[in-house]
């Protein structure tokens, strides 16, 4: 590693005295000098040797079975963030420290794909027979976390070059990129999202290359190293024939996060890991822009804030929440920085600061400008979360047409507490409406991380509304005070409307009168529709957080279901939302089995009807109908989310056991045993998950036992991904526990996928989550030595076995377990305190 400087004096050992010790609690080595040096520049260098590891983090060593020859393969890939870099050489392992970074790298020729962050720089050389060494360009200034190496035996797609010149490609396993032309679609989304975002950006991308690199053992979904990004296999490899609609989704926002990380996060990286956010919440915003460059048909900004808004709040509600930007001291409270307040909440809070920004005007980029400022200002630097708000301060200044307020102001008081504000609407006097602000705080029984605000838990809101279906008003909230909107009360027909487009990052509360008011608004066909989808979808959301605030009762928002459902609604995003809504009321009673089989009944009448309205025409057809592909169905105003729509409807029509959806799938799934091919990929989860949770223990076993072996001989991650989540549906408690203990043998799951395997899918029902658990108890030190820095997979195993659970006995139960050792939930100590407050909230949302 070289950093520029006018002078350079050399520290060797001998100037060292070979004085040294490692400083474990941060994971430093400290060298001890024999002398007191001069304040100046000096040259430390080392020889070292560093071994490869079987974990995920550092370099590490990956195997995986040779679809042609079966034989086992080995490659060398790397994960350095957060602190891994440390782990491979010695080296200032912080972002504030940019270098310039020189690379040769010698391997067997057995593995002729050799990856480093820069293009090769010369024709790799015979170093002895069977080794070649390869020598890289130097780096740009780049901070040690984004370094990355690959080493495999693998191919890359026909290289691609951007209208700018930079070359791209895919790359991965022989038969995924040769035969299934599985790194095609990847490719070329990269190449139309890298144009898209130089235009977004107004900022060239500065290297010559990126290649992106499916791994079959990868610890998060991906890894935006810079110009070598490493995906997970389900993250990156798409296959038409073999993968649905969903898959293809998930690619596309995959691809352009890690993008859009080149410029926000690579380009210009946080100073420390206190604003990770800036980070991970921009590449979360972006994503939706650069998915809808490379897809417009879909429509995919439908989706935004039903993922990252409602995603935020499920963790945001809750005292175990934390600020998004928060003092970091030591290596644990940086891995606990990579959860849904970085990534969830930091987009969610952009998108509320580009609706302020851009207030009043339609088809603005006033917060585009500040970006794209801050981005040139800033480039090979590294900033605090400051930078960016003076930025934006100074563009918001610049509008005269606007209130004046100071940005640095309002979003200190977003990023530097937790939770978020409760917005009361209620009538003042016969001409006004006044606005009002709380915290927003679900909180049954103790709190045990309520971290106290200098801000008083009082925020700079923006609301923007309407009167009457009339034109957006904007008006601030600002904190310890209210606002008064005018609004005649005379008139009965009169409504108010807060949070168009579900842009604020809060919840409004509104009065009874102002309320009855709004529904009755909306009970008119045509004001109905001209609610956007994410406004639908926000305001279902909103009613039933309320509901688990006490501040609605559940026949409030039973009451907003029917009238959607009176709407005749058919977008996927608000349907969804109505079965996630249904599906959290059964999970939350499911301990209750005639209260549950009672719900469920109600709940079936409605997925029917989905079912037989837009998935029983391609379901329920002795040979399997194509579904319509992308654009070709013009009776279809928006085709991707009605494909979705289709393959929805006959999962939901299922779960809850739609006895012709079932006779339907297990008559699929007979075909299917004979012929994989016969079922169409939007139908295998139904079809997969509807034999195994079948109430016939006997064929649910033995259909068990035959997806079991087609997991363990399966090539494909995402097949092997649907077979997973189907194979915890089983309503046996001894298969169950049987799966659970594969998931800690890696001979037969994957470690990057056993974790969410075990709190994703074999925990996702009641008997799975006391099995879990009870396992989780058992094995408990064996996992936290194989998986401590997991991160995200860590999370989810947590909250998947914990969360659901809603009596006094077993929070205790949990809580006793982990009294005396919850140093040992590591990374998982967020998700911890999160999955406690839930259980409470649980407890008192019955009670109620």
């Amino acid at each position: 590693m070289k950093r520029k400087s006018s002078s350079e004096a050399v520290v060797s050992t001998q100037s060292t005295g070979k004085q040294g010790f490692p400083y474990t609690p941060n994971s430093f080595f400290v060298l001890k000098m024999k002398q007191t040096l001069d304040v100046g520049w000096y040259k430390l260098s080392f020889e070292w040797e560093s071994r490869l590891v079987r974990g995920l983090e550092g370099i590490y060593l990956s195997t995986y079975n040779d679809s042609a020859t079966g034989e086992e393969r080995k490659l060398l890939a790397s994960q350095m963030e957060p602190l891994a870099a440390r782990k491979v050489m010695p080296c200032f392992d912080e972002p504030d420290f940019k270098a310039n970074f020189s690379m040769e790298i010698t391997s067997e020729d057995l593995y002729p794909l050799v990856l480093w962050n820069m293009p090769e720089k010369t024709e790799p050389v015979v170093s002895e027979p069977g080794w070649k060494t390869r020598v890289f360009e130097e780096s740009v200034p780049m901070s040690t976390y984004l370094l990355a190496f690959i080493i495999a035996d693998f191919e890359c797609t026909t290289p691609r070059v951007t209208s700018t010149g930079v070359t791209v490609r895919t790359c991965g396993q022989r038969d995924a990129i040769n035969e299934d032309k599985a790194g095609e679609y990847s490719a070329e989304a990269t190449k139309i999202i890298i144009e898209a975002y130089e235009k977004f950006y107004d900022k060239n991308f500065p290297l010559k290359k990126i290649d992106s690199v499916a791994v079959p053992d990868f610890s998060a979904g991906a890894m935006e190293n810079w110009g070598l990004i490493l995906y997970r296999e389900t993250a990156l490899l798409y296959t038409p024939s073999k993968d649905t609609l969903k898959n293809k989704a998930r690619v596309s926002t995959v691809v352009a996060h890690e993008l859009a990380h080149q410029w926000f996060g690579n380009l210009v990286t946080m100073k420390w890991w206190n604003d990770l956010w800036l980070n991970e919440g921009f590449a979360s915003y972006v994503e939706w822009i650069g998915t809808n460059a490379s897809e417009p048909e879909w429509k995919y900004l439908d989706f935004q804030t039903s993922y990252d808004r409602s995603a935020a709040f499920n963790v945001d509600s809750y005292a175990s929440s934390r600020p998004t930007s928060i003092p970091v001291e030591k290596p644990s409270d940086i891995t606990a920085q990579f959860d849904s307040i970085s990534y969830s909440k930091g987009s969610a809070l952009l998108v509320q600061a580009k609706m302020f920004m851009d207030q009043g005007e339609e088809d603005t980029q006033f917060f585009e400008t500040a970006i794209r400022n801050y981005i040139k200002k800033h480039s090979f630097q590294n900033t605090e979360q400051k930078d960016l708000y003076q930025q934006l301060n100074l563009t918001y200044a610049s509008r005269t047409d606007v209130d004046p307020i100071d940005i640095v102001s309002v979003m200190n008081t977003w990023t530097l507490q937790m939770n978020f504000p409760l917005i009361s609407v209620a009538q003042y006097d016969d001409q006004h409406l006044m606005l009002s602000q709380e915290r927003f705080l679900i909180s049954g029984g103790h709190v045990t991380n309520d971290l106290s605000s200098d801000y008083g838990y009082q925020w700079y809101v923006p609301i923007e509304y309407t009167i009457s279906n009339g034109k957006k008003q904007f008006v601030w909230l600002k904190p310890h005070s209210t606002v008064l909107v005018p609004f005649n009360f005379s008139d009965e027909s009169a409504s108010i409307h807060l949070n168009r487009d579900n842009a604020g990052y809060y919840i409004t509360d509104y009065s009874y009168d102002t309320w009855s008011r709004f529904t009755a608004n909306i009970d008119q066909e045509e004001v109905y529709q001209t609610l956007s989808v994410p406004e639908k979808q926000g305001m279902l959301f909103d009613t039933f957080q309320l509901i688990s605030l006490g501040k609605k009762p559940i026949t409030t928002g039973l009451k907003l279901i029917q009238q959607m459902i009176n709407h005749n609604e058919s977008m996927y995003v608000p349907l969804r939302e109505i079965n996630n809504r249904l599906g959290g009321i059964q999970t939350r009673i499911r301990g209750d089995k005639d209260l549950a089989e009672k719900w469920r009944n109600n709940w079936k009448k409605w997925a029917e009807d989905i079912y037989k309205k837009h998935s029983e025409p391609f379901f329920r057809q002795d040979n399997p109908l194509p579904l319509p592909k992308d654009g070709e169905y013009d009776e279809y105003e928006n085709p991707f989310q009605k494909r979705m729509l289709i393959s929805f409807g006959a999962q939901i029509a299922c779960s809850v056991e739609v006895q012709d959806c079932l006779d339907a799938a297990k008559d699929k799934f007979e075909i299917y045993k004979k012929n994989e091919s016969s079922l169409l990929p939007d139908f295998k989860t139904t079809v997969l998950n509807s034999v195994i949770s079948d109430a016939n223990i006997t064929a649910a076993k033995e259909n068990w036992q035959f997806l079991w072996e087609k997991y363990l001989n399966s090539k494909q991650a995402t097949e092997k991904e649907v077979i997973y989540y189907a194979l915890g549906l089983i309503r046996d408690a001894e298969t169950l526990k049987t799966f659970s203990s594969y998931c800690l043998d890696s001979t037969k799951v994957r470690p990057s996928d056993a974790l969410y395997i075990m709190g994703r899918s074999i925990a996702q029902t009641a008997l799975g989550a006391e099995v879990s658990w009870e396992f989780m108890k058992s094995n408990w030190k064996t996992m936290g030595e194989r998986f401590s820095n997991a991160l995200f997979a860590v999370d989810a195993y947590i909250s998947g076995v914990l969360s659901n659970f809603a009596t006094e006995e077993k929070l205790n139960e949990i809580e006793d377990f982990f009294s005396n050792q919850t140093e040992t939930l590591g990374a998982g100590l967020a998700a911890y305190r999160s999955a406690l407050q839930s259980i409470n909230a649980n407890i008192a949302w019955l009670e109620r």
